[in-house]
């Protein structure tokens, strides 16, 4: 029997809290299922824009699809599915793809190429209904901002403050307004984020949800121009853009100042200009900015942690009679804004550095690690069927992969919209191959080209390369293996992945001082074949130090 997964959608709280707009739905698509002899297995909602992809429950429905878990997605028209014309032929590729057929309840197309144009038409038709809804809502707000209200009148609000709902504006919180003056009174004094905040917190004053405060927390209300009175809409904007690893990142920048709104009368001064100003030169002070700053790198930024309470270290440069030394120290060991405390110590950032790198260099040349792998790696389990059934989804996902490339070559989708879903493959690709390692049985004739002497020297120079390497080529192998560091003053622990494919290590780039040895192409190709064998290690290898 057709197996029917049913998928209804709302755009907004009001309509969930309603529940006939869903109800309504439900009930159609369950009777047009009825009717068409289906045998309903699950049903999805959101209460969610349908112009994202991101939706816990289309997410749901997408994943029975790809687990072949469903033969029809029903839903009450296309609109409910997304508001998108570009989502919606990723949608209808990704389905075709599975097998699974698309059905609405109160739309018909015919699986032809006049069938595929009203497809494509409609998907238009409810886009573009979708953006003069969003721009209606920003001249609303625009016009609203004009008029002495604000336009988002909820979330946390701002410290110091009261939204009035009637009126669309704020009123003081006494008590919360005295902590504001108080901020700006000690900073002047203090010139110090870290002084502040731990005043505030050994008070017992919370902050805005109730927490404790920190020095961010402190800078942001001293950069809030809205505590002289000034409140301004449409200041800023949140943009995206790719990121190394594939995903999107946003990041709010600056609008320019013509297309400001300054808000009158939305809320009472709490500060005088005076204060406002003798606050942000000091912030603005060029000696204090030169101060905090520091040319040392720390390569173990990110990845070391205290020994004594696992707590992150930081790097810090100290100065003594005009000499610099550089160290990692726990942070829960000088900063009482975390509400923790530790004992842990400095560590020389030199020693801890050299110590780290000399471990991972050893990892990495030194063949009986390779082959103490191998040999574990021998007795592994297989499952030829399993293995089967996830190259499969391997191929799948190669040939959505492959559609969606040419949806974008054809102009039916946008570059965000490739860079989203691709992202989306890449994920599954990852998972999936990472549970084929174990299930795939060993091809030992496949290998046996290099033999043991062979691998020792591939690994000498390899190690010479390690040893040549500029500080970004070391970054780039920490974090291929993904290594960490544990520390105090009297010991570290270095652990790591073994990478288990060719494409984790990291490969040697032109330009590097050359090796007195060894030509780049020579250390490339070693690099190459000595990948290949680490792509025999099945389990991840912990390094101890």
């Amino acid at each position: 029997m057709t197996r029917c997964v049913i998928y209804c959608r709302v755009s907004t709280d009001a309509q969930e809290r309603d529940g006939t707009s869903l109800e309504t739905q439900e009930r159609a698509c369950v009777e047009f299922a009825t009717a068409n002899g289906w045998a309903m297995t699950a049903t999805h909602k959101d209460t969610a824009s349908g112009f994202t992809l991101e939706r816990a429950g289309l997410t749901s429905i997408r994943s029975l699809a790809a687990s072949g878990l469903a033969d029809v997605v029903l839903s009450y028209a296309l609109d409910r599915l997304s508001r998108k014309q570009t989502h919606v032929a990723i949608l209808v590729e990704e389905m075709e793809q599975r097998g699974v057929a698309l059905a609405f309840v109160t739309e018909k197309f015919e699986d032809t190429a006049t069938g595929q144009l009203l497809r494509s038409v409609k998907a238009f038709a409810a886009e573009f209904e979708r953006e003069k809804i969003a721009e209606r809502t920003m001249r609303g707000k625009a016009e609203r901002a004009r008029s002495g209200r604000l336009p988002q009148g909820t979330g946390a609000g701002c410290y110091g403050y009261t939204y009035q709902q009637a009126t669309g504006r704020r009123e003081l919180e006494p008590f919360q307004a005295t902590v504001v003056r108080r901020i700006f009174e000690r900073y002047t004094e203090t010139r110090s984020f870290s002084a502040v905040s731990r005043e505030l917190n050994e008070a017992a004053i919370p902050a805005l949800a109730g927490g404790r405060w920190y020095p961010l927390t402190i800078r942001r209300v001293l950069t809030n121009e809205t505590y002289t009175g000034r409140t301004v809409y449409r200041r800023t904007k949140r943009v995206s853009s790719p990121a190394a690893n594939g995903r999107r990142r946003s990041e709010v920048i600056e609008r320019p100042l013509d297309e400001h709104i300054v808000v009158p009368g939305a809320s009472p001064p709490i500060i005088d200009a005076a204060m406002w100003r003798r606050v942000q030169t000091i912030l603005h002070d060029p000696e204090r900015t030169r101060r905090q700053g520091t040319h040392r790198h720390y390569v173990l930024g990110g990845r070391a942690r205290c020994g004594i309470c696992s707590g992150a270290m930081v790097g810090q440069t100290l100065k003594s009679k005009g000499r610099e030394y550089s160290y990692y120290r726990c942070r829960h060991s000088y900063d009482t804004n975390t509400g923790r405390e530790c004992s842990g110590r400095y560590v020389r950032a030199d020693a801890l550095e050299a110590g780290a790198w000399a471990e991972v260099r050893q990892l990495l040349a030194s063949p009986e690690v390779v082959l103490r792998e191998l040999t574990r790696s021998a007795d592994s389990d297989t499952d030829p069927e399993e293995a089967g059934r996830l190259d499969a989804q391997l191929k799948s996902l190669k040939k959505r992969e492959a559609r969606l490339v040419r949806l974008f070559g054809y102009g039916e989708v946008n570059e965000d919209v490739v860079e989203t879903e691709l992202a989306d493959i890449r994920r599954q690709q990852e998972a999936i191959t990472e549970r084929l390692k174990p299930l795939r049985p060993l091809d030992a004739s496949a290998y046996g080209a290099m033999d043991e002497a062979a691998l020792h020297s591939a690994c000498t120079t390899v190690g010479a390369w390690l040893d040549r390497a500029g500080e970004r080529d070391r970054e780039q192998v920490l974090e291929a293996l993904q290594v960490s560091v544990t520390a105090t003053q009297e010991r570290a622990t270095v652990a790591g992945v073994l990478p288990l494919d060719d494409s984790q290590l990291p490969k040697p780039r032109v330009g590097l001082s050359p090796l007195n040895e060894h030509r780049h192409d020579d250390v490339d190709v070693v690099f190459a074949a000595y990948r290949t064998k680490y792509a025999l290690a099945r389990r991840a290898a912990r390094l101890q130090r």
